[in-house]
């Protein structure tokens, strides 16, 4: 068992769970899975064709900018792999029914995952994202993660909110 996290749409973050007034507890693979998604993982210094396309920028920009801020955790620059993922660049993306910022975001989450299938944690990920309906400024998407041996999958369902996005 793991820490339990639970993930705060409105408010873009994930708080420990208490009950009883003790730190609950919940799956492993689930905790990875939020660790993995909801950390800041270090932005590129350039980024690749898909991602300019829906409005994602190079690090760092001009000096003294909010661009030079490639965020990541300190101790990625002694690691094979940097931990989180890059959602956080989606902030600038525009909703507009395009189907290009979907892809991107699938494309950050399997690449935030990957680790998991490295390291035989899983056998295998896929990630589905599609825009709420309606009016909302959010996305909503699907994380399905086979384990090795087991034909079920697990699913975990999320929700991305930011401002700006139209």
């Amino acid at each position: 068992m793991d820490i339990a996290i639970r993930w705060i749409p409105s408010q873009c973050r994930g708080d420990f769970v208490i009950e009883g007034g003790d730190i609950a507890l919940d799956s492993p693979l689930k905790s990875a899975v939020m660790v993995s998604l909801f950390t800041d993982r270090v932005a590129p210094e350039t980024v690749t064709t898909d991602a300019a396309a829906v409005g994602i920028r190079g690090a760092p920009d001009a000096a003294g900018s909010n661009q030079d801020d490639r965020r990541g955790w300190w101790a990625d620059a002694y690691a094979e792999m940097p931990i989180g993922s890059r959602l956080w660049q989606m902030a600038r993306t525009i909703k507009a029914g395009q189907t290009s910022a979907l892809r991107e975001v699938e494309a950050i989450c399997y690449e935030a995952l990957e680790w998991l299938v490295i390291d035989s944690v899983a056998q295998s990920i896929s990630v589905t994202a599609e825009w709420a309906s309606g009016n909302s400024p959010a996305l909503l998407f699907a994380v399905k993660i086979t384990e090795p041996g087991k034909t079920a999958t697990q699913e975990f369902l999320f929700s991305w909110a930011w401002e700006g996005i139209n």
